[in-house]
């Protein structure tokens, strides 16, 4: 005799709206103020001295890891929804002071309520989203809301936006993201994933794959804004930010999609082989640099996707906490650190990113259950 398998939920569509408006605000606040807008405003108004970037930026990422942990920590079916406001409130607070901010310590301040505002979010709404949406559609709803801020971010007049401009969209999204996730509710009751990919010694290979990553990014990137001949042949122009945004959304739809068919190691070894192609391109292949920036924005894409599924569809916060404190807060700090008064790629920093992605996703299938792949 056969048992019937559980029906799986489908959300409504208010349900899906709210979902990728929440993931997408969030997205967006991140991207266009705490790592880029921010920085801009902090250097127009210091001077361009650079040695105070790194000291704020670590208490940014210090905060960040606090607002991770406290979300975890007091993490509720009945209080999640407070919280997610909660730490929105403080990311629009954040925004809004640096419109007015001019000395050094209220840059401090600044990043202290971006950090902790910004922990505070994405651990909460990593733990809302499974429950909220079930299992069937969660990675297409990641993707698009994913993909839909990395687009909107990239736009002309939006990317290369004032650091006031930027703050005020920042003030917006916060404002979008209250509105998505003030809908989101437990629909669904949640079962823990079966396989390895949530195990241990799973999380830790997973851990190690997000870590490099991060880490592999947040370095090319900075040396790409900071490198004229670089910034010019990738992320200049209309149409060359045109093209990116929509490569953008391409991408992280398509993972989202892959994601829903449980391919987690497939997506991410896409994704890493295509941040690493761009990257070794980058260092190695001055003449391939337009080829290299649709890679970089394609890998970027599929594992940001990722980063958000994988701790989501777990539907632990404390996993989230986990590899965001871990492999967002520390893997950014760590490749800005190494990228800074750069002006390429170490090609060191290639081989070791590699071989750790390389190792963690060999580690992760080495602890899979017996079942359909992965």
């Amino acid at each position: 005799m056969t048992s019937k398998a559980q029906p799986v939920y489908r959300p409504e569509g208010k349900t899906i709206v709210a979902a990728v408006t929440a993931v997408a605000a969030v997205y967006v606040y991140f991207l266009i103020f705490p790592q880029f807008g921010f920085l801009k405003a902090v250097q127009a108004a210091l001077g361009g001295n650079a040695g105070i970037i790194q000291p704020i930026m670590t208490v940014m990422g210090l905060a960040g890891v606090t607002g991770s942990v406290l979300a975890a920590r007091f993490f509720s079916d009945q209080g999640c929804r407070r919280w997610f406001a909660t730490g929105l409130g403080i990311c629009a607070g954040a925004a809004a002071w640096s419109l007015v901010a001019r000395q050094t310590a209220e840059f401090y301040g600044v990043a202290l309520l971006a950090g902790l505002g910004t922990g505070l979010t994405t651990v909460t709404l990593a733990g809302m989203l499974r429950g909220a949406v079930g299992d069937g559609r969660l990675g297409m709803i990641i993707g698009l809301g994913t993909g839909l801020a990395y687009a909107f971010c990239n736009l002309p007049g939006v990317f290369d936006a004032s650091a006031t401009a930027q703050a005020q969209l920042a003030l917006l999204a916060a404002a979008a993201g209250l509105a998505g996730g003030s809908r989101l509710t437990r629909r669904v009751e949640l079962v823990q994933p079966a396989g390895g990919n949530y195990s241990g010694a799973g999380v830790a290979a997973w851990v190690l794959v997000f870590l490099a990553l991060v880490c592999l990014d947040s370095a090319a990137f900075y040396i790409i804004q900071h490198t004229a001949a670089l910034k010019e042949a990738t992320w200049t122009g209309a149409g060359r930010l045109s093209l990116n945004a929509g490569a953008h959304l391409a991408a992280a739809v398509l993972a989202g999609w892959a994601l829903d068919r449980r391919w987690l190691g497939r997506t991410a070894g896409l994704g890493a082989v295509s941040l690493l192609l761009a990257c070794w391109l980058i260092h190695e292949r001055q003449q391939a640099l337009a080829g290299a920036g649709l890679l970089y924005v394609v890998g970027v894409s599929f594992y940001s996707t990722m980063l958000v599924y994988y701790p989501a569809r777990s539907g632990r916060p404390g996993l989230a906490a986990l590899v965001y404190a871990v492999a967002g807060w520390g893997g950014s700090g760590l490749g800005i650190a190494l990228a800074e008064e750069r002006q390429d790629l170490p090609g060191g920093l290639l081989l070791v990113a590699g071989a750790v992605i390389l190792l963690g996703l060999i580690a992760r299938r080495a602890v899979q259950h017996p079942g359909p792949a992965t």
